[in-house]
């Protein structure tokens, strides 16, 4: 596994324990030469992210919709910067080149990525698996609202699910590695 994918947040007013978070993952990351693949943004944690990572000695490739180039959104810490025509694009290039798909805290635009990359594995479009990372509880939530979903037979028990839940970052690098040694 050399290629992560990352879905967070661009916001800029949330709280330590995210921002703490990214950079606990990303110097992880750092230090074992992987390579990150976000939205390219120079907000929040995707800004985190990408200057953590190169810092510490790991590669960055932003994903940036062409818009946002003119308008100065992406980060100078990307080590190579895709333009896309838009979002969609953006999240296509992200699930098509990562090994594995994270999902960190954020908000419409993670969800957005979190359901479309669940869909498309249900629907045969990729095999990657997706590490939710429950930071600070963030995501029980969602949880919660998804057993609902079962329960009332809204998601079906034999469709496959890629989704593995981490409970904090040291949860999420032990599966990152579990997960790297079986792609061996």
């Amino acid at each position: 596994m050399q290629y992560i994918g990352i879905f967070c947040s661009a916001s800029t007013k949330i709280r330590p324990v995210f921002r703490e978070s990214a950079i606990q993952l990303a110097t992880w990351m750092g230090k074992k030469r992987l390579t990150l693949i976000n939205g390219g943004s120079n907000q929040g944690l995707m800004e985190i992210f990408s200057r953590t990572i190169q810092e510490t000695g790991g590669r960055t490739i932003g994903v940036v919709p062409s818009d946002f180039e003119a308008r100065g959104w992406f980060s100078t810490y990307n080590d190579e910067t895709i333009f896309v025509k838009n979002l969609s694009d953006r999240k296509d290039y992200i699930k098509d080149k990562s090994d594995i798909l994270i999902v960190f805290p954020g908000g419409i635009g993670s969800m957005d990525e979190l359901f479309d990359s669940w869909a498309s594995f249900n629907l045969g479009f990729h095999n990657k698996k997706i590490i939710l990372a429950n930071i600070d509880g963030f995501y029980d939530p969602l949880l919660n609202f998804l057993d609902r979903l079962k329960s009332e037979h809204f998601m079906h028990e034999f469709a496959p699910n890629p989704v593995i839940v981490a409970q904090s970052v040291s949860h999420c690098i032990e599966l990152l590695e579990t997960l790297g040694k079986a792609q061996g």
